[in-house]
């Protein structure tokens, strides 16, 4: 096994789309982004109701509408964040200095320990 700096075999190497999609992470990051388009998708074509006697829709969630809003946000925040961080993945190899490397690696799991968190 060869050694490397924060999770890299070599520094500069060049991209392996094939490794890429083969590493655990990766196939992680795919899964939970799909998981937040259903999450926000979901809430937002389902989420509200127009009831007959009254004019306006309400959020199914205890007609709380910061509920419904704040589902949606979690939604698309991990939506984004999965996709940031799988873009990190692809330019990962590329990152030749170790604070470089450090700090993407350390904003990853920070941000991984942030959302388990919440």
């Amino acid at each position: 096994m060869e050694g490397g700096a924060y999770g890299a075999g070599k520094a500069g190497g060049a991209f392996d789309p094939y490794t890429l999609v083969r590493q655990p992470h990766t196939i992680l990051r795919v899964v939970s982004w799909l998981f937040s388009i259903v999450v926000f998708g979901s809430i937002v074509n389902e989420g509200y109701l127009n009831s007959a006697s009254e004019g306006e829709e309400f959020c199914i969630y205890n007609r709380n509408p910061n509920a419904c809003s704040y589902g949606v946000a979690v939604g698309v925040l991990a939506f984004l964040t999965c996709l940031l961080y799988l873009a990190l993945d692809v330019y990962f190899p590329q990152i030749s200095s170790v604070k470089d490397r450090k700090k993407a690696v350390l904003s990853d799991i920070g941000v991984s320990a942030w959302e388990m968190h919440s």
